[in-house]
């Protein structure tokens, strides 16, 4: 599989457009679209997912679903609050963008397995690849996604992170925000590293 991605969007956010031979999924539609259909080519978009439902990985969801015609998914968990989770775009002067009804997301999305990581918000989820795995605003380059923004919650995005780590080292990071980077490096860097992950608190059996 290739991963690509646009920064796009007024928190520079990643948009990635993961594709196969023939077909492609595009994550987290923030903006640029021309250049989106540009990497997607002549290829089938089989879906458009949100890793969450924060507006900023959401800007133009509506647009890009319009122009490619594939369905829209996200977790069900951040589309019954929709509304209340953005309240936050309008305090910072954005608007909430209206967006298709979505699909909801089960175990597998094409050839991406979902793995539900809550904390930065309810429905946050993580798509793993082969040997990637896309990580919204769970799990960044050296620090993790927050939790003081509506129904954010530490506790959860930690454990989060901490399932994240049970992934091979090897396996390259591509987070919502900035650059890629392994899960074996932030297992052993990252403020939330596998030292915390050991704790009692937040241990995983």
């Amino acid at each position: 599989m290739e991963v690509q991605w646009v920064e796009a969007g007024p928190l520079l956010t990643n948009t990635y457009v993961v594709c196969d031979l023939d077909e492609c999924v595009v994550v987290d539609p923030a903006g640029g679209v021309r250049e989106v259909l540009r990497l997607v080519g002549k290829r089938a978009v089989v879906a458009v997912v949100a890793t969450h439902l924060h507006f900023d990985h959401v800007l133009s969801a509506a647009e890009v679903v319009e122009a490619v015609n594939a369905p829209f998914h996200a977790h069900y968990d951040d589309w019954r609050i929709y509304r209340e989770l953005n309240s936050v775009a309008v305090e910072w002067g954005f608007e909430v963008p209206v967006l298709p009804a979505p699909r909801p997301l089960g175990e597998r999305l094409w050839k991406l397995e979902v793995i539900h990581t809550p904390g930065h918000t309810p429905g946050s989820v993580s798509l793993l690849g082969d040997g990637f795995v896309l990580t919204g605003d769970t799990l960044f380059k050296g620090t993790v996604g927050r939790t003081d923004l509506p129904f954010g919650d530490w506790r959860l995005l930690v454990k989060s992170v901490c399932k994240l780590y049970q992934l091979p080292g090897g396996y390259r990071v591509y987070p919502g925000h900035g650059p890629a980077t392994y899960l074996g490096e932030e297992a052993l860097y990252n403020v939330v590293n596998r030292s915390v992950c050991e704790s009692g608190v937040y241990r995983i059996t």
